[in-house]
């Protein structure tokens, strides 16, 4: 099927490594310079969290993504006819209007990452296409949103539709020596609709939504943000954390189907995930002098300590490294170092986060809205459930064993090291009783029972 060049930018026919090609960002090795302590630690962080790695997630995110968005230029203006009309009238995009798309995660998963390579795969294409009448129409195929600035509408769209407005308080080009006026709603949104239209912009992004959910009306404030956004025409694409999710969740119906009904979820790190080895490799190309880890070794650990969480992975490291430099510390950080930070006032509010985390997946009830998706569980599968399960019980015992060995004497410990080996040299092979098959009569059973009294 031949596709219109509206459909067209949407494409996304490339392999995983085109794909990290042009999203990736590298670890760069920092280059200390002899500074002290605390630069050091923020150099870490900085170089930490610059970081980007796409795995197989995040690219399936961008492939489901990229597909829905094509889906919905080719149902509105696949036609070049269809096109031509809708530049000539006040509606172009019709009155009915897709439901929006919450993208919705765990603070620190890399949400915010995802619309950024969205954004860079989409608008690094800079393409043009020519209709009937009209020539050199640049093709913009998405707006990109954050709500850091603010929530109102000239401050997410203006710089979109009308490029010479800046917000007050910046440098703004001059006009008859005063900024430009921001405009009311119903004239920005009218403007907004036909210039998406114009350049085929047919995905609306907008991240950082969590700044609207601080105060006690975001309930209502986001949901009026987000349903202007969506009447526009353009798909809308927005980033919630699960507080506001649940917040959203308790608006009218109508509301809900609108901006609820299509959400995609986006989920730390699984135990055992070759990505989270991946990820915690190129972490520690960051500073391979100062990250001494093991990443395969390790991974168990650091998965338990951040619940795969990319935000707590770094903010941990930070942690770990800023313990380590204490007075009696090497200045590295090992899988010791990070559980003395886990216990630390320095990763406090991530360890309460983190239990809570565990403690819901294994009960599968809810302690906190913010750390419980609106959608269902987070689980991904059973066999997580069970993986999770084991490798917490194994964390919890090695930990006692941790305890048990601080409080030894040293000459406690080594003897307890000298009974181990033998301990096991010595042990013995279970011996394994077969019974009969068949049906089982009176004798046997009584047979079967005399046999397990010699082992009581």
């Amino acid at each position: 099927m031949k596709m219109s060049p509206r459909a067209q930018q949407y494409s996304f026919n490339v392999s995983d490594a085109e794909i990290d090609q042009m999203v990736s960002v590298p670890p760069k090795e920092i280059a200390w310079h002899g500074a002290d302590v605390r630069v050091r630690a923020g150099l870490l962080e900085n170089g930490l969290r610059s970081v980007v790695l796409p795995d197989a997630q995040m690219r399936d995110l961008l492939r489901q993504l990229t597909g829905m968005v094509q889906a919905h230029a080719l149902s509105r203006m696949d036609s070049d006819a269809v096109y031509i009309e809708g530049l000539y009238s006040k509606k172009p995009w019709g009155l009915i209007r897709t439901p929006a798309i919450c993208f919705t995660g765990l603070q620190g998963v890399g949400k915010s990452q995802v619309l950024q390579s969205l954004s860079r795969i989409l608008l690094g294409r800079s393409e043009q296409m020519s209709v009937r009448g009209h020539t050199g129409i640049d093709l913009l195929p998405m707006w990109l949103m954050t709500l850091a600035k603010g929530d109102g509408l000239n401050q997410l769209l203006r710089e979109h539709v009308d490029p010479g407005w800046q917000e007050a308080g910046t440098i703004t080009p001059a006009m008859n020596g005063t900024p430009p006026k921001s405009w009311s709603v119903p004239r920005i949104l009218e403007i907004a609709e036909r210039a998406s239209w114009r350049n085929a912009t047919c995905l609306t992004a907008i991240d950082e939504f969590q700044w609207i959910a601080a105060s006690s009306s975001a309930n209502a404030r986001a949901a009026s943000v987000l349903l202007k956004l969506q009447g526009i025409g353009p798909l809308l694409l927005f980033c919630a954390n699960f507080s506001l999710g649940h917040k959203l969740k308790g608006r009218p119906p109508e509301d809900r189907d609108r901006l609820l009904s299509r959400p995609i979820i986006m989920r730390p790190f699984g135990p055992h995930c070759s990505d989270l080895t991946a990820f915690l490799k190129a972490l520690q190309e960051v500073a391979p002098d100062v990250l001494v880890f093991d990443p395969k070794r390790d991974q168990d650990s650091i998965y338990l300590f951040t619940f795969g969480i990319r935000r707590k992975i770094v903010d941990l490291l930070v942690a770990s490294y800023k313990i380590a430099c204490r007075p009696g510390g090497a200045g590295k950080v090992g899988v010791s170092e990070m559980r003395n930070a886990y216990r630390s006032e320095l990763y406090a509010i991530h360890r309460e986060d983190v239990e809570v985390l565990f403690r819901q997946l294994a009960s599968g009830k809810m302690e906190s809205e913010a750390l419980w998706c609106p959608f269902g569980s987070l689980e991904q599968g059973k066999s997580n459930v069970t993986q999770a399960t084991e490798i917490i019980e194994a964390f919890e015992k090695r930990v006692e064993d941790d305890y048990l060995r601080e409080s030894l004497t040293p000459s406690e410990a080594q003897a307890l090291d000298a009974l181990r080996p033998q301990a096991s040299n010595n042990a013995k092979p279970a011996k394994v009783l077969r019974f009969r098959k068949g049906k089982a009569t009176k004798e046997d059973l009584l047979a079967g029972a005399a046999i397990l009294d010699k082992f009581l």
